[in-house]
């Protein structure tokens, strides 16, 4: 059985991506349910909580995981670049010297990351300055696309635009990221068994011939839990979220 966070007394679903669960419920065959967040919140559900796939907004994930005692659910790691863990206080102080600085929150999706300068963001006005974000180097090199590239069972499944110019793809970049990829193997975490992958195509200069160059980075990782549906089949979106949602359980 697949429970889709609902709104509106249980009659539609909560949002965009859950509408997607529900149609890849429908296409797959599946029995499905829509259940409010105070349902789940009530501790009636506990019982069917590790048997059964939950599908929501964060909010209401977050909220599933808690009643039976996940706390802090997350990728092992959040971009190969190098980061240290400030406070956003800190993060302001940088700013405020004149140095930009790429900001995330360390509580997932409680703002979207951006580069902090001496500018006033009204995304901040409620977060309190002790609040834990990962602080980056922004890149040196404009950003001239962006994709997420969805990873299960270690293959890339999909992969959609969600910034910048469509028609550059990333396609000839697959096969290396894959191997990369690989390289995570053997550390003392693993990669789950279905998350995203964002990539960044930079409009690179090559500083000693003066002529454009393409150059892929990896802006960041995401855990599929907490991943809507950029454009991919309904039926296999419900797949990366069920098989993600029963590793976590498994926990």
């Amino acid at each position: 059985m697949v429970y889709i966070q609902s709104k509106n007394n249980n009659t539609v679903a909560h949002h965009f991506d859950c509408s997607c669960a529900l149609y890849g419920a429908e296409d797959s065959a599946m029995d499905y349910r829509l259940v409010s967040f105070e349902e789940v919140q009530s501790g009636k559900m506990d019982a069917l909580i590790r048997h059964n796939l939950f599908v929501g907004s964060v909010e209401f994930m977050r909220e599933v995981f808690s009643r039976v005692g996940l706390k802090d659910v997350r990728m092992p790691l959040n971009s190969d670049r190098k980061h240290e863990i400030i406070t956003l206080g800190e993060a302001k102080e940088i700013a405020k010297s004149g140095k930009k600085i790429f900001i995330k929150p360390f509580e997932i999706k409680l703002f979207t990351g951006f580069v902090l300068d001496q500018m006033q963001y009204s995304c901040l006005n409620d977060v309190p300055d002790d609040t834990k974000v990962m602080a980056y180097e922004p890149f040196r090199d404009r950003l001239l696309s962006e994709w997420r590239i969805y990873v299960h069972r270690g293959k890339i499944v999909d992969s959609r635009n969600y910034s910048g110019d469509f028609k550059l793809s990333p396609d000839n970049y697959y096969a290396h990221l894959e191997n990369k990829l690989k390289d995570f193997k053997g550390l003392l975490w693993s990669l789950p068994i279905a998350y995203t992958v964002d990539i960044g195509i930079l409009d690179a200069l090559e500083r000693r011939n003066e002529f454009p160059t393409v150059k892929y980075v990896i802006v960041e990782f995401n855990d599929m839990w907490a991943i809507g549906n950029y454009g991919m089949p309904n039926d296999l979106y419900l797949d990366l979220l069920r098989d993600r949602y029963f590793e976590i359980m498994k926990r």
